[in-house]
């Protein structure tokens, strides 16, 4: 018995056109930069404070109570450290970029973090330093609001990264050998430098996955571990751990999604119309 023929209308035009040109947008380019994620983890302590922000005094944490922060950004995007020159070092092998997309996870529970895009007083940055800044010879990365007024954030000390790099060439990094973390509540409002006496105290923005808005207070305090150039002392507490990951931007990820479906239609039509026959 011969088969009827059954009639399977061609791709539409606008299909086939939507499909290549989001293939083509998603290639990626040399001018587009590193797109790389920040994951840092580490511990709070009782001198920082989770809180909703309508609270208006904090309550600090009553125990160790371990995060880790994902941040998404292009090195292609502007830098928002200040130039150097004219402005001295550390600034020459100091980087700031706003991402693109940033979360912490505190005691398990996942929240957004305002960027400075969306909120450039209390918004964070991206903030690297190579081994030519910060303690000569280190290298340092973290969180960091206003970078060149030297805002709240949580930047960590690093004696080595690896592969090594400078702040002009930033790429998949692994940081090593943990020497201690710097935290800031905010910019100096009294004294200068590492003479500052007094600082503001700008809480980091926080939404949770129902849109309630977290303050995220954090304290002025170092933690030093120079015990570390002696590998035979053993030291007790917890690490901080950070990597740059290289990833692809997230807002390419539905586009991907839409194009993968766009081209897997036009082959399900063609494969039916040549089964047809």
């Amino acid at each position: 018995m011969k088969k009827n023929k059954v009639a399977f209308p061609s791709p539409p035009a606008w299909m086939v056109t939507a499909a290549f040109a989001l293939a083509l947008a998603l290639t990626p380019t040399c001018a587009q930069g590193a797109y790389l994620e920040l994951i840092y983890t580490g511990v709070f302590n009782t001198q920082n404070s989770l809180n909703p922000a309508s609270q208006v005094s904090p309550s600090p944490f009553t125990a160790a109570t371990p995060f880790t922060i994902n941040a998404f950004f292009n090195t292609s995007s502007p830098n928002l450290a200040p130039p150097s020159p004219p402005t001295p070092p550390p600034f020459a092998g100091f980087r700031a970029y706003a991402p693109s997309l940033a979360t912490i996870t505190i005691g398990g529970k996942l929240y957004t973090i305002d960027t400075i895009t969306t909120n450039p007083t209390a918004g964070i940055t991206v903030a690297l330093f190579d081994q030519n800044s910060f303690t000569p010879g280190h290298y340092a990365v973290g969180i960091l609001q206003q970078p060149p007024q030297d805002g709240a954030g949580i930047i960590g000390d690093f004696l080595g990264a690896s592969p090594d790099f400078t702040a002009a060439a930033i790429g998949p990094t692994v940081f090593t050998g943990y020497y201690g973390v710097g935290y800031g509540s905010g910019v100096c409002i009294q004294g200068t430098g590492a003479n500052c006496t007094m600082n503001a105290i700008t809480p980091l923005v926080l939404h949770d996955a129902a849109s309630n808005a977290f303050s995220l207070t954090l304290g002025n305090y170092d933690e030093d571990y120079p015990a570390l150039h002696d590998p035979g002392v053993l030291i007790v507490g917890p690490l901080n751990s950070a990597a740059l990951v290289a990833v692809p931007e997230p807002g390419t990820l539905p586009l991907a999604g839409l194009s993968l479906t766009a081209l897997l239609g036009i082959a399900l039509l063609r494969r039916n119309q040549t089964a047809s026959r």
